[in-house]
């Protein structure tokens, strides 16, 4: 367990992370209560359970218990066209083991901003901070850089939704991939969400390869490495290749201003690098199964 320094420590940096987007959206509600007129303000959150926790970059954090991820966040959209969003994400891990401490996994927190650069390409950028609940690692301070094209005509069935994410990695003295660059370093995601929508019923195949520095994935001065607690992989610049199933309809009887959606998921990870599949091993009990499937349930709702 934990001593009480431990958890004061991570209590004071859960609360600067919600200070910070408290922050931002007191400034926010200020200027739309001085100013309502075009600026409108919108909320966002979803709940969901899946049986492990795999990160967008293809680090197998738990496969041991049930994992609880809540998103939330608020939007403010400017007359501009300009959107801002904060919030934070939480991942909870009941049935926890593998070395964790407490049902707190992780806690992240993002503040961003928004802007259609044509009318179907839009730009975005948010910092990102990562704070472990277990105090597993040092906190991770990231910015996200995001480039999102919505092809289809408004109304169309179906759309591809292709995307490009740079994720930096400027400040931290821990890998957002266990074995990778301590800090100052990046990986690009590429990828797609065709979608399809019938009958109140959209299904959609969220899907994207990630790509970096071969340190990104592993370096010999990584901490892990350098100990010798993990040997250091060959690797290669590709980290994961992803794909998956979702499908999700709305909640009909949910009348107003408000929404939400039920949806089941199903998501195949291969993790081509072989720094991550040493890295699942070391967090997951030896486990070196290079492909992984994630199967999980939620609830998405908005304002």
């Amino acid at each position: 367990m934990r001593n009480f320094s431990e958890s004061w420590t991570f209590d004071k940096r859960l609360a600067r992370g919600m200070a910070a987007v408290l922050t931002l959206f007191g400034v926010s509600a200020g200027a739309t209560s001085a100013c309502a007129e075009g600026y409108e303000l919108h909320g966002f959150g979803d709940v969901s359970v899946k049986n492990d926790y795999v990160t967008p970059r293809g680090l197998v954090v738990t496969s041991d218990g049930a994992t609880v991820q809540v998103l939330n966040g608020l939007v403010l959209v400017t007359p501009a066209g300009v959107t801002f969003n904060a919030g934070t994400w939480t991942d909870l891990n009941p049935g926890y083991g593998d070395g964790n401490t407490n049902t707190v996994n992780e806690f992240d927190f993002f503040v961003g901003a928004n802007v259609n650069i044509t009318p179907k390409l839009e730009a975005g950028v948010s910092y990102v901070q990562f704070i472990s609940g277990q105090n597993a690692f040092f906190d991770e301070r990231n910015i996200e850089f995001t480039l999102k094209y919505r092809d289809g005509k408004k109304g169309a069935a179906f759309t591809v939704n292709p995307y490009a994410k740079l994720f930096w990695a400027f400040d931290s003295k821990s890998s957002t991939v266990l074995l990778g660059k301590e800090g100052g370093t990046f990986d690009v995601e590429l990828g797609a969400v065709p979608a399809y929508t019938t009958s109140g019923v959209t299904i959609s195949m969220p899907s994207w390869i990630t790509v970096g520095p071969k340190s990104y994935w592993g370096d010999k001065d990584n901490t892990l490495i350098a100990l010798g607690l993990v040997p250091k992989q060959k690797g290669s610049n590709f980290g994961v290749a992803t794909t998956g199933l979702k499908v999700s309809t709305p909640l009909s009887f949910i009348k107003g201003g408000a929404g939400a959606s039920v949806y089941v998921q199903g998501q195949y990870y291969h993790l081509i690098n072989d720094n991550l599949v040493a890295s699942k091993a070391f967090l997951n009990g030896g486990d070196h199964n290079r492909d992984h499937f994630v199967i999980g349930t939620g609830l998405s709702f908005g304002f």
